[in-house]
């Protein structure tokens, strides 16, 4: 593909077909470019590339999260004698779904601690207490 010149002609063409909602994959199959070319150009030039409907098509694409039940206060933890406590720090990432994760903050916001804090409690007392198969619902296996 011979190397495009981004003319003033040629930008003036961008911002036409921006403001006729064309999307910007199309704008840069009509200018003869990648999207990735058009839009750093873009960038450069301060266009904006986003269509006077671009509000529209986010929200029709947003999912909308069901409302919250209420929530209910855990009990505290069993405080374990800091000597014979151990611990692991370790680094780990999980993928929860946006319903999931709403709710861990809304409940860390409530308690007044962190969301990491808040998961980093739930899994030692299910661990430290053994309430796997309460917490998953899961008939308990014979040891």
């Amino acid at each position: 593909m011979p190397k495009l010149l981004f003319t003033d002609e040629v930008y003036a063409l961008i911002r036409q077909l921006v403001s006729e909602n064309v999307p910007t994959e199309e704008i840069a199959v009509r200018i003869g470019t990648t999207a990735n070319s058009l839009k750093v150009r873009c960038s450069q030039n301060k266009i904006s590339l986003r269509t006077p409907n671009w509000k529209k098509r986010r929200q029709r694409n947003m999912k909308v999260l069901p409302k919250a039940s209420p929530l209910v206060a855990l009990p505290k933890p069993k405080v374990v004698p800091q000597k014979t406590r151990q611990t692991l720090t370790m680094q780990s990432s999980i993928a929860l779904s946006r319903v999931a994760h709403s709710l861990l903050r809304q409940r860390a916001d409530a308690i007044g601690v962190t969301e990491a804090a808040l998961v980093t409690n739930l899994l030692e007392v299910i661990a430290r207490e053994n309430l796997y198969d309460a917490v998953l619902d899961t008939k308990s296996v014979a040891a």
